[in-house]
């Protein structure tokens, strides 16, 4: 009877044409795959044995005969067609571009700017489809001038600088908060720190009491920086119109040389300047993440406008799906989130570096979403610059939405708190 047996290289040969179909489905290493089942009709060669055939063969040698049997299989070769089923991957449907692709961002240069950094730098706005032009201006005033004129469509800002504008009829939206302390810092000089006898290990009540009759250099006017730092001031019963004098050099910049000269005893700003100014003998450091009453304060948070949501919804959500994954993909890999901030900074001493990025990756960490508390800390800020008896109560609801990360972060399968 004869019986079919395959060969190996049949199952090789399927292998082959699986491959060749997902390549061929696929056309590149970018787009997600997509599992599909296709059916494809293939010829197959297979060897089939033939017949045993017994043959019984007498041989006479001289003196007897000897009866051999031999037995013979006839192997035949067939070609037979046969259907199979294939598992390949293909791509999505072609992605529709975005309404707009090419957007500008305005930063200011500190290490608050770490999550752009890794989203821009780690290839995560390219990936969404979106080319940011990135434009550097001095601080949290000039931002909010930026975001205000149309000429930029996101950027970053203290939620302080978000409830302002809304109370100006400006349409600032907040997209992406940040919920840890506030990353300002004020550094005393090592002179004015001995001459006030405290160090870096007294209360922060007790720095801030050593700020009475220093020079003090601060941001603009209506920065979240300075008016946290006056209020922070006023709040512990110093009067910042008598008991210190307040320069406004506008950004780290003017005040790192400034206070290195010996020109001021004191400044309050953000990253890497605080902490370069640190590193110098004696220096004192208030830092505002430790001030109780800003505990888990909604800080700042990552704006655009109304107008802007509703004309490019599409980019609204590229954007937040970009910062998403950087986030994710920083907090997973700190080593490498660390290399890209280097870049940034090359000529940055170690330690202040080292000191600079921990602040702002750890800043990561805390939930990205707007809380009725955390927001109103971030309006308490504002109120430190109003009158006492004239407090801003703009609503959350008017200022920042979490909807929009929420669905960035649902369609990427990114947990968020």
């Amino acid at each position: 009877m004869m019986t079919r047996r395959t060969r190996g290289f049949r199952g090789l040969l399927i292998v082959g044409l699986a491959l060749a179909l997902v390549a061929a489905a696929c056309g590149g290493d970018d787009a997600p795959p997509e599992t599909v089942v296709v059916t494809e009709i293939v010829e197959v060669e297979v060897e089939v044995p033939g017949e045993t055939v017994t043959e019984i063969v007498e041989v006479e040698v001289p003196g007897e005969t000897v009866t051999v049997t031999s037995i013979v299989t006839e192997i035949v070769t067939e070609t037979v067609t046969e259907t199979v089923e294939v598992e390949v991957t293909a791509p999505p449907p072609p992605p529709v571009p975005l309404s707009e692709s090419k957007v500008r961002w305005a930063g200011f240069g500190g290490m608050a700017e770490l999550l752009f950094f890794v989203a821009e730098d780690g290839g995560f706005f390219e990936a969404e489809g979106l080319e940011l032009e990135r434009i550097e201006l001095g601080g949290g005033v000039d931002l909010f001038t930026a975001l205000a004129s149309g000429s930029v469509a996101f950027t970053q800002l203290g939620t302080q600088h978000g409830i302002r504008a809304v109370t100006r009829g400006l349409d600032f939206r907040g997209i992406f908060g940040f919920s840890h302390g506030p990353n300002e810092f004020g550094i005393i000089s090592g002179e004015a720190a001995a001459a006030a006898g405290i160090t870096e290990d007294s209360t922060i009540d007790e720095k801030f009491e050593a700020l009475r009759g220093l020079t003090i250099g601060t941001g603009r006017p209506g920065s979240t920086t300075t008016t946290l730092a006056i209020g922070a001031m006023e709040q512990r019963g110093i009067d910042t119109t008598t008991e210190v004098e307040l320069v406004p050099l506008g950004r780290g910049s003017a005040m790192l040389p400034a206070f290195q000269a010996g020109e001021i005893d004191a400044f309050f700003w953000i990253p890497p300047e605080t902490q370069i100014a640190a590193l110098e003998p004696g220096a004192v450091t208030i830092d505002f993440r430790l001030l109780p009453e800003l505990e888990a304060v909604n800080w700042a948070s990552y704006f655009t406008t109304d107008n802007y949501i509703l004309e490019h919804p599409d980019t609204v959500q590229a954007f937040l799906r970009a910062v998403l994954n950087a986030r994710e993909w920083a907090l997973a890999n700190e080593a490498d989130a660390r290399e890209i901030a280097r870049a940034r900074f090359p000529d940055l001493e170690e330690s202040a570096f080292a000191a600079s990025f921990q602040i702002d990756y750890d800043s990561l960490k805390p939930s990205i979403l707007f809380s009725e508390d955390g927001f109103e800390k971030g309006r308490y800020i504002l109120n430190l610059g109003l009158p006492a008896d004239e407090p801003n109560t703009t609503l959350m609801s008017a200022v920042a939405t979490n909807e929009l990360v929420i669905q960035a972060a649902t369609e990427l399968g990114i947990p968020i708190e």
